[in-house]
């Protein structure tokens, strides 16, 4: 059991087709869910790698900074890595690392499309928990207040689960497993991130709610 006084900060943001969605003050290494899913660029802005994207590369030994120098994984839009055997260090059962590309071409598109792809896999993998970073601050992409990041990635995470469900009602796939998923953020933007993502998830729901 985690001891209360070293948990995360948690704030619940609200919950959909039975999944219950909040924001955690953890990195994609520490993440205690089934599926944990880390964005990465071709590279950074500034050239180095930071926060929880570069702790979970030290996690893993600097492979994905190895991978993508020898163009293994190039980080291209949606390529994806899956790594289904994590070492001691890394908290989460399996862990996802979806491309972005180029960092300056960033846009809300790009960022809801990887959402709906961390989405579908968790599904897929059958996780019935999941936790989302996307890693923008990492790669040195400081300015995103034209991104709308909160109503991007809800609309693209409850675009996917809705998605998932309609192809499960017509007996076309299994119903997803997935009960919990989670927004990474660093400790100092928890509250107001939570905040942002709570009206963001309230003005998704609206019609469904009416």
């Amino acid at each position: 059991m985690t001891d209360t006084a070293s948990a995360p900060i948690r704030l619940p943001i609200g919950t959909l087709d039975g999944v219950a969605f909040d924001v955690v003050a953890w990195g994609p290494a520490h993440a205690d869910v089934d599926f944990s899913v880390a964005c990465m660029f071709e590279h950074e802005l500034g050239g180095a790698m930071g926060g929880g994207l570069l702790a979970l590369d030290q996690a893993l030994g600097g492979q994905l900074a190895r991978l993508r120098a020898a163009g293994a994984f190039r980080a291209q839009p949606m390529e994806t890595l899956l790594v289904t055997t994590p070492p001691p260090g890394v908290t989460p059962r399996a862990v996802l690392v979806i491309g972005m590309g180029d960092p300056a071409a960033l846009d809300g598109d790009l960022l809801r499309r990887a959402c709906r792809v961390a989405m579908r896999e968790a599904i897929r993998h059958g996780a019935t928990s999941m936790a989302f970073a996307p890693s923008v601050l990492d790669a040195g992409h400081t300015d995103n207040a034209a991104l709308d990041m909160q109503e991007v990635m809800l609309d693209g995470m409850l675009g996917a689960l809705r998605a998932e469900h309609v192809l499960a009602d017509a007996g076309l796939a299994g119903t997803p497993a997935l009960r919990h998923c989670t927004f990474d953020v660093g400790a100092p933007r928890a509250q107001a991130a939570g905040r942002a993502f709570a009206a963001a998830f309230a003005r998704a729901t609206a019609a469904t709610r009416q």
